[in-house]
């Protein structure tokens, strides 16, 4: 009986079989796919300190990296950075970069704080750029600043405040009245 025609041709067709198998071995895993920036429109967000909270912010879009980490808002209608047993600071910006690591603030473009120092006082920041350290409660102003307090305004190349401790210092200021 001639057996080897049939044997050699199921060797052939097991051999081709692995080959193939061999060929499409890696075809049907699932690769995934690079997770894009999250959005959310007319959001509100806060960030927390071990004390308490730190800021909030109601924003008309929020944009959130695939990683957590950076937060970008556009267009801070009502900002509050909030003081232990003191009114909050109030700030409109047009762009804020959260850094949710550190509990950070960095604003871009044109912004406003209000600063409620009681019996009706209320003193005025303008910037183009500012940075929250939400960490040590120090606002930076690195750009140069408007104050208006009490009908004065003053201009100052630059400016930084600690919420903690109220404590102030001024660049080169020029002032009216």
């Amino acid at each position: 009986m001639n057996w080897r025609i049939p044997v050699a041709i199921a060797a052939l067709a097991f051999l081709a079989w692995v080959g193939f198998e061999i060929g499409r071995a890696g075809n049907d895993i699932q690769f995934a796919r690079n997770a894009g920036p999250d959005q959310i429109i007319n959001g509100r967000l806060q960030g927390k300190r071990i004390d308490r909270r730190a800021w909030s912010l109601d924003a008309d879009t929020i944009t959130m990296s695939p990683d957590g980490t950076l937060l970008t808002i556009a267009h801070v209608r009502d900002g509050r950075i909030h003081r232990v047993n003191k009114p909050d600071v109030l700030m409109k910006a047009d762009g804020v970069t959260v850094n949710t690591a550190t509990n950070d603030l960095t604003v871009a473009g044109p912004v406003t704080f209000v600063e409620d120092e009681g019996g009706g006082r209320k003193r005025t920041f303008k910037s183009v750029g500012a940075v929250y350290n939400g960490t040590t409660h120090v606002l930076t102003l690195s750009h140069p600043a408007t104050i208006t307090d009490s009908g004065a305004t003053v201009t100052v190349a630059s400016m930084t405040v600690n919420f903690k401790t109220g404590d102030a210092q001024f660049g080169r200021i020029e002032g009216e009245k």
